[in-house]
């Protein structure tokens, strides 16, 4: 059992009735299924590679606007500045930030993780040209929601971005950080560790987007996981309500990565990659 589903266990079964059930289990067996998706050993083609990456961008993408709602929940970002009241929880959202806005880039300089994934793209080939055009048009005041449905990617990729940007508009901050960290930080990991092996052996010009993925593993996992989790438990306030709602949110994020996978497989298939 992953041990930040682990240790809210007994507190969750508390607080539901017998006869529902618990979100947290349910929230466990979705975990366990996005790590076993077939997806991961699927990416084995460099047509299959440039499909995925397509559609995987607008994930790249979204995350920064999950983690800029959560640097408005755990710092000041408005003008005139006024001090946070938990100085701790400021400096690891920045301390998230600095690493995906700014990372090093492997090269001796510093890039984004999203310029560094478009970087991947233009090396394998993968069409950059509609998450370019979502960020161009969103930047020139397009409504978000209606440039992604005229966008040519998978019904399941509008879905999931959907859902991401409507979390980030009405969602309370305990969803918010549970989103952000049972469905990103906590998982990804876990999710890029599986394909890494599956990219390494092919004989087409991975190096960045296994420098992306590498970056992922190493940061998530050794030091921006931690401090997710450490964000949605100071904003769910030892709060039961709010920690089951959370869990609500984490698992309907879940399920949107799996159907994500599962449109890509899918597609594979379909275009016979």
């Amino acid at each position: 059992m992953n041990t930040a589903i682990g240790s809210l266990k007994k507190s969750a079964a508390a607080s539901e009735p017998a006869q529902e059930e618990n979100p947290l289990d349910r929230l466990e067996a979705l975990r366990e299924r996005l790590i076993q998706h077939p997806i991961y050993q699927e990416v084995n083609s460099l047509g299959r590679i440039r499909l995925f990456m397509r559609e995987h961008a607008f994930a790249v993408w979204d995350f920064m606007s999950l983690l800029k709602r959560m640097q408005q929940l755990c710092t000041c970002t408005t003008v005139p500045w006024v001090p946070s009241p938990r100085p701790e929880l400021s400096r690891f959202i920045n301390e998230i930030v600095l690493g995906e806005e700014c990372d090093e880039d492997g090269r001796g300089g510093y890039i984004s993780h999203y310029a560094l994934y478009l970087e991947a793209m233009t090396e394998l080939g993968a069409d950059p040209k509609p998450i370019q055009q979502l960020v161009s048009r969103i930047g020139n005041g397009a409504d978000t929601y209606r440039v992604l449905e005229q966008l040519p990617v998978l019904t399941a990729t509008k879905e999931f971005v959907r859902f991401t940007l409507q979390l980030c508009r009405v969602g309370q901050p305990h969803e918010v950080a549970a989103v952000f960290f049972y469905s990103r930080e906590d998982i990804i990991p876990e999710m890029f560790s599986r394909l890494i092996p599956v990219l390494e052996p092919q004989q087409v010009p991975v190096g960045r987007l296994l420098h992306y993925l590498h970056r992922h593993v190493e940061l998530d996992g050794d030091r921006h996981g931690p401090l997710a989790r450490l964000a949605m438990e100071h904003l769910c306030e030892g709060n039961a309500q709010w920690q089951q709602q959370a869990l609500v949110a984490a698992g309907r994020a879940i399920e949107h990565r799996i159907a994500l996978w599962d449109g890509l497989l899918k597609a594979f298939h379909d275009e016979g990659l």
